[in-house]
């Protein structure tokens, strides 16, 4: 008769060849003749787990671990069970008995960190599975699941808003493989949604743990850019380069933030090498094609334009370079099209609306146009300006006992342009409209307007704060009164004269021009007001202002008297240049706006670049010419000699970017026909 030992091994060959009926009686016999040989206990179980037999295995592997509790495999196969049972604490309490009796077990390892997620013990998990990692460090399995639970884990905290616990919980070793990416998208994600701050801490906070990370200092350099320093985003940038520089995105980086700094033949150096780095790489086709739309290169910006689009169709930064392009190409509803489409994949692309609001605007679409407008504060070009009011916003409704405060912005040329909405204001039969506006327009405006309805202030100290200022109902800043009150071209306000002035100013310089002009007693020839240059903080001012040189031929037309109103910069043009006998520089004398209209009132023409003093002079309904680049401002239109705005105005534009020859010939000769009129 065979022993229970050699039993036992018949038995197992009989499992292990796959004869499991025979297997189970032979098990059940010896069990019947020692019901606590644990060996067949434990087999049994196996063999019942085998045949989908989970409850009675789970209970022979109890009965075993009874009579043998130090046994690990006894336990990981009960966790196992346990686990078909879906007895999912079950098993992680046999799963930890497993480790603790045997904690090299990489299975029960693996399988207890799999048991701890299914029954919400995050934590537990990846501690199981960093522990794993050092048992098994290339266990692909185990760096997925150790990823996927540190991203979790670091989602909650970004979620909670519990930055810093993020960052640290993202950059520990076990994260390498998903933590900076994570951290990056989420943080992308904040700054795509405008939460630029948000998203500069995330990335200090991922520098402060990896100061190599070269993924957050470009992104860190681009979040400076919103801010305005470029400076600053310039020396993050370099960092980042040095640590790779055989990426392409920190080459493109470096190049926005020298765009930024005005330095574009560095940026076109740089973009050049990105491009080096990685031929396909979209965003620097795009920056590049940005670029060369400032040398007056349209269609090559076109072409790198679309060749970026062709690899990376949701590129929105790219539909607006292509934009861009196809306006200075004369092509305004391809242009038009291709913002919209930016803005498909891109609804939040501040520049795509502004650029889109401009277009609209010049197209006279102004229904859309001034809609699209409102995103002006979110821009580039007007960044820092947005302040924070306490008040809602006017919607044009009654304003019947109740104050509102009408804030000038922008450029003086803006205020003057505007401020015949005023009248609409005081339509809703406010209690009081306070105006604030620019320094050098308060003398003027405080005499265009009532006293007894309207307060004229200064701008706030503070700018773009608020302090100082009257606390009103509501407030509206000026430019928005257009997208309440004029949804056509045909809507436009155009009386004029709508600013005047009082007799006494414009006496008090009849006599300075009549001393600066010999002929004046016998009023031989015209009178003409030359204004040749813009501010130059104004984006594009360099594109729309002419400055003297480039309206040179103009001083050479006889017969008339040239007055010179240049105020600020520009001035510097008249230094080392000889004038002609017939022309006088008034700038010095004029104090304000106020000076320069009564100096207006007293001229028969003015002709001026695209800046505050040809609106004066279209506001005053005094003949103006005005010289503008081959890409105007939106407020001229298209393709037009006359303006809507201001019914005295004459355009001359320019044929070639940055060639003015054309408009001073131009502008040269009806001169000379008026002169010659006037001889007749």
């Amino acid at each position: 008769m065979a022993t229970i030992a050699e039993a036992l091994a018949i038995a197992f060959d009989h499992h292990e060849s796959g004869r499991l009926a025979e297997a189970e009686i032979l098990y059940g016999r010896i069990l019947d003749a020692d019901p606590h040989q644990a060996t067949a206990l434990h087999l049994l179980g196996v063999l019942y787990g085998q045949t989908d037999r989970p409850k009675l295995a789970a209970a022979l592997f109890v009965g075993a671990i009874g009579l043998v509790p130090d046994n690990p495999g006894l336990r990981y196969d009960l966790a196992r069970v346990r686990l078909i049972l879906e007895d999912g604490h079950g098993a992680v309490d046999a799963l930890r008995r497993t480790l603790a009796l045997q904690p090299d077990h990489a299975a029960a390892a693996f399988q207890l960190a799999l048991a701890c997620r299914g029954v919400g013990r995050h934590d537990e998990s990846l501690l199981v599975l960093e522990r794993l990692l050092t048992l098994q460090p290339d266990s692909l399995e185990a760096r997925y699941l150790a990823d996927r639970a540190v991203e979790r884990e670091g989602r909650e905290l970004l979620d909670g808003g519990k930055v810093g616990q993020a960052v640290a919980r993202l950059t520990r070793p076990v994260a390498e493989a998903v933590g900076v990416p994570l951290l990056s998208t989420h943080a992308a994600a904040l700054y795509r949604d405008g939460r630029v701050e948000e998203a500069a801490r995330l990335f200090r906070g991922l520098l402060a743990a990896r100061p190599a990370e070269a993924l957050a200092l470009w992104n860190l350099s681009l979040c400076r850019l919103d801010g305005r320093d470029a400076a600053a985003a310039e020396r993050l940038a370099r960092r980042a380069r040095a640590l790779a520089p055989q990426e392409a995105e920190g080459h493109a980086k470096l190049g926005l933030a020298l765009t930024a700094l005005g330095r574009r033949e560095e940026a076109m150096t740089v973009g050049r090498a990105a491009l080096v780095c990685d031929p396909a790489h979209a965003p620097s086709l795009s920056n590049l094609g940005a670029l060369t739309i400032q040398i007056g290169e349209d269609a090559q910006a076109l072409r790198l334009a679309e060749r970026a689009l062709r690899l990376a169709p949701d590129l929105g930064e790219a539909q607006v370079v292509r934009g861009d392009a196809l306006v200075h190409l004369d092509r305004p509803r391809d242009a038009e099209e291709a913002f919209r489409g930016a803005l498909r994949v891109a609804p939040q692309l501040t520049v795509a609306h502004w650029n889109l609001a401009h277009l609209l605007l010049r197209l006279g679409d102004y229904a859309a146009g001034w809609a699209e407008y409102e995103w002006r504060w979110r821009s580039e070009a007007l960044a820092g300006q947005r302040r924070p009011f306490r008040q809602p916003l006017w919607d044009g409704t009654d304003l019947a006992g109740r104050t509102i405060l009408v804030h000038a912005e922008q450029g003086l040329g803006d205020t003057i342009q505007f401020i015949r909405f005023l009248d609409h204001v005081l339509q809703a039969a406010p209690a009081r409209v306070y105006l604030e506006a620019h320094g050098p327009l308060l003398p003027l405006l405080e005499r265009n307007t009532d006293p007894a309805r309207v307060t004229v202030i200064p701008r706030a100290p503070d700018f773009p704060g608020v302090s100082g200022l009257p606390d009103t109902d509501v407030q509206i800043p000026l430019m928005s009164l257009a997208g309440l009150f004029c949804p056509s071209l045909e809507a436009i306000p155009a009386r004029v004269p709508y600013l005047g002035t009082p007799e006494e100013w414009c006496g008090r310089w009849v006599h300075r021009l009549r001393d600066a002009d010999p002929d004046a007693q016998r009023r031989v020839g015209l009178r003409v007001g030359l204004v040749w240059a813009g501010n130059p903080s104004f984006h594009g001012d360099a594109q729309r202002s002419p400055r003297l040189a480039g309206l040179r031929p103009v001083l050479e037309v006889p017969g008339v008297r040239f007055f010179g109103l240049q105020k600020g910069p520009g001035r510097e043009d008249l230094e080392g240049v000889d004038m002609p006998p017939s022309f006088t520089d008034l700038g010095p004398d004029i104090a304000d706006f106020a000076d320069t209209a009564a100096i207006m009132r007293n001229l028969d023409l003015v002709i001026s670049s695209c800046t505050g003093p040809a609106h004066l002079a279209g506001a005053l309904g005094v003949p103006v010419w005005v010289v503008l680049p081959h890409s105007p401002d939106w407020r001229w239109l298209m393709g037009r000699e006359d303006s809507p705005w201001y019914p005295t105005a004459r355009l001359f534009r320019q044929t070639r970017s940055g060639d003015w020859s054309g408009p001073a010939e131009a502008v040269a000769r009806a001169l000379r026909g008026l002169v010659d009129g006037l001889e007749g």
